[in-house]
């Protein structure tokens, strides 16, 4: 039933993406004020907000607005997006978002709100981005059925608003592997393949800087009231205060009766430099169509706020989360999202020139090589590496390798899961092979079933031999040489043919069995 309401869902926003967008102007949420829609400028990323003004400002939102304000407060990890900034240059759109925590306002040192010294925590901030509106329009979903960098279809964010390139990345800069989605079909779907590019490959930078920006702090100052984790005793209309401006005070201006001072230390201010060539348009494009921007915050399911504001992301607060009733619905619920974006470089209008010829003269080989024979045997690389794990049914098997020493450079492929390994039936491994010419490389790795379960990060030793639990031996000139082994590390050892040996000799080659993996091992 929820996989029928889903497809209902996405057809509604696909409808309402068609029509004129609401813009949200109520209280003091905002889109593109007085028609701002930021400036040419030059931004270093390096997690200050010392280059951010506030005639960058393209969107606001309240704060104190999202779900925890009435349903969970005692949560931590306070997901509260303020405000959006723009900013460009010949090369590069620049974007930050201010997020804040006013719950220092009112809870005591070590309550959730102010846990971790209030930072927001690792979970998925999405940047949504629309340049082409006759492009097909991204859904948030994968074409496998779930939400982009979710596990279900039952939660998640909708984009009923045309977007056609979305960024994902964790709040805690430096985790997981952030990435530019497009659409992969015409249904606007996505996936982990060709339409999934890492920041680092397409030199998208984003960081983090403790903090608040905005000359201005409008906090709404409703909370509900609850009898017990499932009693609700205010009235649920209170969240239509959210809306009005007489609700809310500016902390910049001075501490409310009953509030505790603020202390910005506690608030979080994000910004990104992407490159102009990632969204396929130039500063002349930009500056004469403008393009679409939103910011949506998560909990890791589903939105719970979004700036420019839409109203989904209060449209079940006071309902239960599945996984703890003391909190809101909000949380894992299908948002869809249906208001403007913001502008960025132009006031949009619905329609836009052509997008820039990437490559206008191109120069054709005039003359291409008469022998077309390709050599049967590809030459390998300076580095091979191989790997098997029968134990757990790999398949498929895709390797990701990277230099650590050399910015992280990769060397299998420009997209996650990388390059797929090469079955080697002469040692029964799977196996690939690159050219590194870093002198003083710090090579890593990882092993995945085309992405769906995969090794943890891995230090690559050329030739070397390689199963789920990690690096087993090596291969030299051709020869099996396993991995040297403690004989006090516990563990029950078999000879090679398969006979329990409770004292195995140093020198010797055993089976090693821990728990479910067993490894062949030389006792030393």
């Amino acid at each position: 039933m929820k996989k029928i309401a889903t497809t209902l869902l996405m057809a509604a926003a696909a409808t309402v993406a068609t029509a004129q967008a609401p813009v949200e102007t109520r209280a003091y949420y905002s889109t593109n004020p007085n028609d701002a829609v930021g400036a040419a400028a030059s931004i270093t990323i390096d997690g200050s907000f010392s280059d951010w003004s506030d005639n960058l400002i393209v969107a606001t939102c309240g704060a104190n607005d999202m779900c925890n304000a009435f349903h969970g407060s005692h949560e931590n990890c306070v997901v509260d997006l303020y405000a959006v900034y723009a900013a460009w240059d010949d090369t590069n759109l620049y974007l930050a978002w201010q997020m804040c925590n006013t719950g220092d306002t009112w809870a005591r040192p070590g309550d959730g709100p102010l846990t971790d010294y209030g930072r927001v925590g690792d979970v998925p901030i999405i940047v949504a981005i629309s340049v082409n509106p006759a492009a097909v329009g991204m859904t948030g979903m994968l074409n496998d059925g779930r939400f982009i960098w979710g596990n279900n279809a039952d939660n998640g964010v909708i984009f009923g608003e045309h977007v056609d390139h979305l960024f994902f990345m964790s709040a805690k800069v430096g985790l997981g592997s952030p990435a530019m989605f497009t659409a992969a079909d015409a249904a606007g779907n996505t996936d982990y393949g060709s339409h999934c590019q890492l920041f680092q490959n397409i030199g998208v930078k984003y960081a983090m800087a403790e903090g608040f920006a905005p000359s201005h702090l409008w906090r709404q100052k409703t909370y509900a009231e609850w009898s017990d984790a499932t009693t609700l005793v205010s009235d649920p209309s209170i969240i239509n205060n959210i809306y009005d401006a007489e609700n809310y005070d500016n902390l910049m201006a001075g501490t409310p009766e009953g509030l505790k001072d603020h202390d910005t230390s506690f608030d979080s201010f994000f910004e990104m430099q992407i490159p102009l060539s990632a969204l396929g348009i130039t500063r002349e494009w930009l500056e004469a169509n403008g393009i679409g921007v939103r910011v949506v915050g998560t909990r890791g399911e589903s939105g719970i706020d979004c700036c420019p504001f839409d109203p989904s992301m209060v449209d079940h607060v006071f309902e239960e989360y599945a996984k703890d009733n003391s909190t809101s619905h909000e949380k894992d619920d299908i948002d869809t999202i249906t208001y403007a974006l913001a502008s960025v470089g132009a006031m949009r209008t619905g329609s836009v020139d052509p997008l820039p010829d990437p490559d206008p003269t191109p120069d054709p080989d005039p003359t291409p090589d008469p022998d077309p024979t390709p050599d049967p045997e590809p030459v390998d690389g300076n580095y091979v590496i191989y790997f098997n794990d029968a134990s757990t049914s790999w398949s498929n098997v895709y390797t990701w390798v990277w230099d650590e020493a050399e910015d992280n450079r990769n060397y299998s492929g420009g997209t996650w899961p990388g390059t797929p390994m090469t079955f080697d039936a002469s040692t029964g491994y799977y196996r690939y092979s690159f050219t590194c010419d870093n002198a003083a490389p710090k090579l890593m790795c990882i092993f995945s079933k085309q992405g769906a379960y995969q090794t943890k990060d891995l230090e690559l030793v050329n030739y070397g031999i390689y199963t789920s639990a990690g690096f087993t031996g090596q291969y030299v000139d051709g020869v099996q040489v396993l991995q040297v082994d403690n004989a006090d590390t516990p563990a029950v050892y078999y000879n090679l043919q398969g006979v329990r040996v409770d004292a195995p000799a140093a020198g010797n080659a055993y089976i090693k069995v821990v728990g479910n993996s067993a490894t062949t091992v030389i006792i030393r």
